[in-house]
C-alpha cells in the first residue's frame, strides 16, 4: 500500500506542469549543448578531439571553452531543483487535500510517501536529461577520443593534478565513461535529497506563498559562501562537488558530512512532520 501510494504520487509528479517545466529547461539546456558541441567539432580528428563525457553539460571542464551554459546551469539549478515537487505539500495543505489524504491514509502514511516521492520525482527529473546527453556524445562522438577542454598535454604536471582533484578520481582513471554514468546518478540523488528537504521544510512551517520555498535551496547551497572558508585547503562550493570533471581541490570528508547532515535533516524532519496534528 506504502509504495503504491509512493509511485502513484511519482506519476502525479512528473505530470504537473511544474516538473515538467523544469524538465524542458534541462533538455533544452542539454540539446543545445550538444549541438552546439556538434556544430563546433565535426570533422575534428579523433587525435585532437575532445572527449565525449568532458562535453556534457554537467561537466565543468566545459568552462575551458564556453563558460556561458555552465555558469547559467550553476545560476538555474537552485531554482529548478524546487520545481519538481518541492511545491507539492504546500498546495495540498493550501487547497485542504491533506485532510482528506490524512484521513484516508494516516498521517505518518501520507507525509512519508509525499517525501519520498518527492525525493523519486525530482531525482528523475534531474537525471534524464543528461543520461540522454550521456547516450548522444557517445553516439555522435569518437568514443577513443581523450582530449581536455585546457588543452593540457596530458603528461603535464598541472593536468595531472587537476585529474587528481576529480571527484571520485580513482572511478575516472578506471574508465572515464563509467565515472560520468555514476556521476550523473549521484547528481540526480543529491538533486532528489534537496527536492526532498525543501518538502520537509514546507511540511513543518506553513508558508502562506509558494515563492518562499525556493529560498530553503538557495541558501543551502550558498551558504558555504558565508562561512570563513577563504583559508581552506578544499573547495566548498556545490558545484565542485556535484558537476563532473572539476579541477578544484576537494574533501570526501567535507562532501559526506555535508550529505549526512542533509539526510538526518530530511529523516528527522520526516518523522517529526508525520507526528503532528493534520488539522
Amino acid at each position: 500500500m506504502f509504495l503504491k501510494f509512493v509511485f502513484t504520487q511519482v506519476a502525479n509528479m512528473l505530470k504537473k506542469k511544474e516538473a515538467m517545466f523544469a524538465f524542458l529547461i534541462l533538455f533544452a539546456m542539454v540539446i543545445y549543448t550538444f549541438i552546439s558541441n556538434v556544430l563546433e567539432f565535426q570533422g575534428m580528428d579523433v587525435a585532437e578531439m575532445y572527449h565525449p563525457m568532458k562535453l556534457m553539460l554537467v561537466s565543468y571542464n566545459r568552462v575551458a571553452n564556453d563558460a556561458d551554459m555552465t555558469a547559467l546551469f550553476i545560476q538555474l539549478y537552485p531554482f529548478l531543483i524546487v520545481l519538481p515537487a518541492g511545491f507539492g505539500l504546500s498546495k495540498e495543505y493550501q487547497l485542504g487535500e491533506h485532510v482528506y489524504l490524512s484521513a484516508r491514509l494516516g498521517n505518518r502514511t501520507y507525509k512519508l510517501s509525499k517525501i519520498l516521492a518527492s525525493f523519486l520525482a525530482t531525482a528523475i527529473v534531474f537525471t534524464v536529461p543528461f543520461l540522454m546527453e550521456f547516450l548522444l556524445n557517445c553516439v555522435s562522438f569518437p568514443l577513443d577520443a581523450a582530449g581536455d577542454l585546457s588543452n593540457w598535454p596530458v603528461y603535464d604536471e598541472q593536468y595531472l593534478e587537476g585529474v587528481g582533484n576529480y571527484f571520485m578520481g580513482g572511478l575516472y582513471e578506471a574508465n572515464p565513461y563509467i565515472y560520468a554514468l555514476v556521476g550523473i546518478l549521484l547528481f540526480g540523488l543529491a538533486s532528489g535529497l534537496l527536492g526532498a528537504a525543501t518538502v520537509v521544510i514546507s511540511s513543518l512551517i506553513r508558508v502562506k506563498y509558494n515563492i518562499f520555498l525556493f529560498l530553503p535551496s538557495l541558501i543551502l547551497l550558498n551558504l558555504p559562501l558565508m562561512l570563513p572558508a577563504d583559508n581552506l585547503p578544499f573547495s566548498v562550493q556545490w558545484y565542485d562537488y556535484l558537476l563532473l570533471f572539476d579541477e578544484e581541490a576537494k574533501s570526501g570528508i567535507f562532501f559526506a558530512i555535508a550529505a549526512a547532515i542533509l539526510l538526518v535533516f530530511v529523516a528527522v524532519g520526516s518523522v517529526v512532520s508525520s507526528r503532528k496534528d493534520c488539522l
